[in-house]
């Protein structure tokens, strides 16, 4: 059997119903295996609908922040930059009080003090107003307290431009998706007819997005962020993973630090950039040990790598194409996936 074959059941029973497309991408022990399902957009308001095979681009969502880490490390490695200098001294606008002691490590781990979230799409309209206007907002909790938040990586996309000397969509490519390989991942907009669909946005865009960011503070600052913005294939995904895994463009010893446990808090440990498998109730079920370590993105995408296992699997759905509304659906789908294709039986 190939290595994707037994996630078949899992992914062909969630097209139309969590998502309408999916791919599942599978390396191990030197070889590869692919599944494809269900076709790109059924909604004829966005175009004319396709099957989805293994090249089809999703939005990336939240795996965007992969390559911003990596980036990050990329200049830490050529001494650019230091995981421990103040974030102020990237992005000028952040300081004051508590926030002159947020170093670029506490940014990576999310224990920057920030919140989770704020609604930049509605006041602000290019990439230095949605970094004023972050880097601005008051500290949310003590600094060292995990709280996920994408402001952090909102601020990095500037930040990084000045230290790089480049924009960074032009950053990102040079020092990490050019030297990966990761060919066809690129900022949005995209080619809507290669571009699995997601949510229609009745709120603000009023339209089936298809080929343009679904995250709207990225679409807000110009659809190139920190923190989302990146369309993929789920090869361009494995290829992202080979920084973290393999030590691509970082090295060994950065790749093992980022691999490293930084911060655990209840139920959620986290390395530098990277999610590390949750103790209780994984997403990727009972197969993963707990060194597996990946990122997940809310439009229905993962990475995740164990190197006990020396298993690396990328997912790539649309599952907000039909809402937001089916968190749980989309965690019992990625348990089953990753149990299927890890051998656990049930």
């Amino acid at each position: 059997m190939s290595l994707a074959e037994p996630a078949r059941a899992a992914v062909e029973g969630a097209i139309g119903t969590l998502c309408t497309a999916a791919v599942v991408r599978v390396e191990r022990r030197g070889r590869a295996d692919v599944l494809a399902a269900g076709s790109l957009c059924p909604d004829p308001a966005a175009g004319p609908d396709a099957p989805c095979t293994p090249a089809s681009l999703f939005d990336l969502a939240s795996l965007t922040k992969l390559v911003t880490a990596a980036t990050v490390l990329t200049l830490v490695r050529d001494g650019t930059l230091e995981l421990g200098m103040p974030l102020r001294e990237l992005v000028p606008d952040f300081r004051g009080g508590r926030k002159d002691e947020v170093t670029l490590r506490h940014v990576l781990t999310h224990t920057a003090g920030l919140a989770w979230w704020l609604p930049l799409w509605r006041e602000t309209r290019s990439l230095e107003e949605a970094v004023w206007r972050a880097a601005r907002e008051p500290l949310a909790q003590s600094i060292g307290t995990f709280t996920y938040s994408d402001l952090g990586y909102l601020m990095l996309t500037q930040g990084l431009a000045t230290a790089g000397g480049r924009p960074f969509a032009d950053l990102v490519r040079e020092r990490v998706l050019g030297p990966v390989e990761a060919e066809t991942c690129a900022f949005g907009p995209r080619e809507p007819e290669r571009c699995a669909a997601t949510e229609r946005d009745e709120a603000w865009r009023k339209k089936r997005l298809r080929g343009e960011v679904h995250d709207e503070n990225a679409y807000a600052a110009g659809g190139v962020a920190g923190h989302a913005g990146l369309f993929g294939t789920a090869e361009d995904v494995t290829k992202i993973a080979r920084v973290y895994r393999d030590g691509a463009v970082i090295g060994d010893e950065l790749a093992a630090l980022a691999r490293t446990e930084h911060v655990r808090d209840g139920n959620a440990r986290r390395g530098l950039g990277l999610a590390l498998r949750a103790p209780r109730d994984a997403m990727v079920g009972r197969g993963f040990s707990l060194d597996a370590y990946g990122h997940t993105g809310f439009t229905g995408t993962s990475l995740w790598v164990d190197p006990a296992l020396d298993l690396t699997v990328a997912v790539l759905t649309n599952r907000v194409y039909y809402g937001r509304d089916d968190d749980d659906a989309l965690y019992r789908f990625r348990i089953t996936v990753h149990e299927a294709v890890s051998g656990v039986r049930s």
